[in-house]
C-alpha cells in the first residue's frame, strides 16, 4: 500500500509540474516565453493556477483509486482462500466434536437410559391415585 501512495504522489507531482510549465507559471524552466510576457516564475492568473492544482488533485485521486483497485484485485483471492480455510477448520472441529465416541455414548445413554416422559402406568404418574379400581 505504501508503494501505491508513493506512485500516486510521484504521478501527481509530475502532472502538476507539467501543468505549471505549460501554463507559463515557470517560464525559466521551459525556455520558451509564454503568450503573456511577465516576469519569470510569475503566476499568469489565479484561475490558471487553480485549474492546475485541481487537475493535479484529480490525477492523484485517480492514481490512488487505480492503486486501490489493483491491490483489491490481487488480495480478493487471498481473502477468499483464507475464509475458506477458516470455515473448513471450524466445520471439521465441530464435526469431530459432535461425532466423537464420548458424545455418541452420552447421547445413547441420555436416550436409552434417561428419564423420559412418564406413562400412565408408572407409580409416580399420579401421586393422589390410591390404586383402587
Amino acid at each position: 500500500m505504501k508503494a501505491v501512495g508513493y506512485l500516486s504522489c510521484a504521478l501527481g507531482g509530475a502532472v502538476l509540474c507539467y501543468l505549471l510549465v505549460s501554463l507559463g507559471v515557470m517560464d525559466a524552466i521551459d525556455g520558451v516565453p509564454g503568450a503573456v510576457q511577465e516576469p519569470h516564475i510569475a503566476m499568469p492568473t489565479y484561475l490558471g493556477f487553480m485549474s492546475a492544482m485541481m487537475t493535479a488533485v484529480t490525477a492523484v485521486l485517480a492514481a490512488v483509486a487505480i492503486g486501490i483497485g489493483v491491490v483489491a484485485f490481487f488480495t480478493f483471492g487471498g481473502i477468499k482462500d483464507e475464509a475458506q480455510k477458516i470455515a473448513t477448520e471450524r466445520v471439521n472441529k465441530l464435526v469431530n466434536e459432535k461425532l466423537s465416541d464420548e458424545a455418541i455414548k452420552a447421547r445413547i445413554d441420555e436416550i436409552a437410559f434417561g428419564q423420559g416422559p412418564r406413562g400412565e402406568l408408572d407409580e409416580d404418574f399420579d401421586p393422589d391415585d390410591t390404586g383402587e379400581r
